[in-house]
């Protein structure tokens, strides 16, 4: 109920927050440090995983804070870091009282529950980041406090070398690198989930079907699949692969061999009685996880990132889940399964909001069909216009509304777009920007970006919000963007985007395309839009065309 509730525009915070939340991973390799003190391939796993895992939780919750700081207006005070004060509380029990470990640890689940209800809303989002800080602190010490003085000494320099190198990544990410950042971190969780799952077996062998034995083998693939996967996501978002889908001849009898290749091992797995073999077979489900998340991640086209990205955010949870079963941890049960539903229920808000099946981007683009191609009724040939002409529009304007896009964030264009809409209110010009729930890579990344650029939250609607009152907008200025407005899902019946919601700009008096080119956008598709008689382009580079456009929009209202 609680991820449900949380706003479209706090929906990357949300991820950022359970991406941190999820290096509770460190718990499992803190937990292994101590059992595997007789077997030093286990014990070298453990603390691997407890360093990815600082990473993770350092990295995770500063991307989280300057993302949140970004949405604060000049001279608001925040009361947000009072929410710490429990942390203190932790230490001093943990310190005192050893017998209330357990409370301290149930009470640290309760917090991170609550961080995803302080999400839900911009005037509660900075506390319910600090929930999720003081859950994890809290967590932690409870740990600390149950482990050897051996084992503390350490996993302290490791714990301080991940989370510097956490900190250092943290500060150091612009808000256009949110969405591969965020992927990264995801992969850091499936490593720790892996090499827990691994050595904790290693230490500790048992043969059959055990509940310990269960939860090694799925986490173990859980984690392969998240680690490679979200490799596979950053390279995609990040630019370094192709965002073309991997289009493999039988992909998808690929996938059931995998799967089934899994099975045949899990059976090997729990009929042994070697510990060697056992071993050997989780790292080869480990090696085979790996090769499918490849596979399953790299099929799924680059326009289905914001998805991909939601799954992988619930895969980090249930590996989670699985190193609480396998180390007889309630609170990493409860939150990894606190993380594993909230990336579902994201993935199925995404999916909802672009049209996709939830199996289809599960499973690496199964059922990509040929998109149809559809024969529109309007005339082919668009109208172009300039920057002074459009100027002119807004200076005459009394409602303008911005729809951004992918475009207007890769040309770092948000800047003079906050500055416009600073400018018209001044004027009496309400201007207000419109946001489609997938627009751009990640979901709510483009709110972050606006909010980066100075546009109070209040200005930027969501799409359920502007589409009712579009006839009422005089001048929609259409940046970046492309198949959240491309009405060929309403009509062209078969193609790639057919049924999705979309922002119905072209029911207002005048749609401004501001774009590089005349061509389609993730979904290479054409869009019956440009050539509407209502419709003008206004053809460029985002970014300099939105300045010259500020400037001119500045110009034309001061000569008033």
């Amino acid at each position: 109920q609680a991820v449900w509730g949380v706003a479209h525009a706090l929906h990357t915070p949300l991820m950022s927050v359970t991406n941190a939340i999820s290096g509770m991973t460190a718990i499992g390799g803190l937990l292994l440090m101590q059992r595997s003190a007789e077997a030093p391939a286990a014990q070298i796993l453990a603390m691997a995983a407890v360093c990815a895992s600082a990473v993770n939780i350092i990295g995770g919750f500063v991307v989280s804070q300057r993302m949140l700081d970004l949405f604060k207006k000049p001279g608001e005070t925040d009361y947000s870091p009072l929410m710490l004060l429990p942390g203190v509380v932790f230490v001093y029990i943990c310190r005192t009282s050893p017998e209330l470990l357990g409370p301290v640890l149930s009470v640290s689940a309760l917090l991170c529950i609550a961080a995803i209800g302080g999400l839900a809303a911009m005037s509660t989002a900075n506390s319910g980041c600090k929930f999720g800080m003081v859950g994890v602190f809290g967590a932690l010490v409870a740990t600390f406090a149950s482990l050897p003085t051996g084992v503390v000494a350490m996993a302290t320099p490791l714990m301080l070398v991940g989370g510097g190198l956490g900190l250092a990544w943290g500060m150091k990410v612009s808000p256009i690198a949110l969405p591969q950042t965020v992927a990264a971190f995801h992969s850091l969780v499936g490593l720790a989930a892996m090499f827990t799952s691994i050595g904790s077996y290693w230490a500790s062998p048992v043969a059959g079907a055990t509940m310990e034995n269960v939860a090694a083998i799925l986490g173990d693939f859980i984690g392969g699949v998240t680690l490679t996967g979200s490799i596979i996501a950053f390279g995609k978002l990040n630019g370094n692969l192709a965002s073309k889908p991997l289009d493999l001849p039988g992909k998808n009898y690929l996938n059931l061999g995998g799967l089934a290749l899994f099975f045949f091992m899990m059976h090997l797995f729990f009929t042994t009685g070697s510990v060697s073999f056992g071993v050997f077979l989780l790292v080869a489900v480990g090696a085979l996880a790996c090769v499918m998340g490849v596979h399953l991640v790299g099929s799924v086209g680059g326009g289905d990132m914001p998805v991909c990205i939601t799954v992988l955010n619930s895969y980090s949870g249930w590996a989670l889940v699985a190193e609480g079963f396998l180390l007889n941890s309630t609170v990493l049960t409860i939150v990894g399964s606190l993380i594993g539903f909230s990336g579902a229920i994201l993935t199925k808000i995404m999916c909802d909001a672009m049209n996709r099946d939830i199996f289809n981007v599960l499973f690496g683009g199964m059922n990509n069909a040929p998109v149809a191609k559809g024969q529109d009724e309007g005339p082919k040939e668009h109208t172009e216009t300039s920057v002074a002409a459009v100027a002119e529009l807004i200076a005459n304007a009394r409602e303008v509304l911005v729809v951004p896009g992918y475009g207007m964030a890769m040309a770092r264009a948000q800047t003079a777009m906050g500055e416009m809409a600073n400018l018209c209110r001044s004027h009496k010009i309400n201007l207000k920007f419109g946001v489609h729930p997938v627009a751009g890579r990640m979901p709510g990344q483009m709110n972050v970006l606006l909010a980066e650029a100075g546009v109070p939250h209040e200005w930027v609607l969501e799409m359920d919000e502007v589409n009712p009152d579009m006839e009422n907008n005089d001048v929609v200025l259409v940046v970046g963007a492309n198949d959240v407005v491309n009405s060929a899902a309403y009509e062209v019946e078969g193609c790639a985007i057919w049924g999705m919601p979309l922002i119905e700009v072209w029911r207002s008096k005048k749609v401004i395309f501001c774009k590089r080119s005349m061509g389609g956008g993730y979904a290479d598709l054409d869009n019956p839009v440009f050539y509407k008689e209502n419709t003008d382009m206004l053809l460029g580079d985002a970014k300099k065309t939105s300045e010259a456009l500020a400037a001119a929009v500045r110009q034309r209202l001061e000569a008033v």
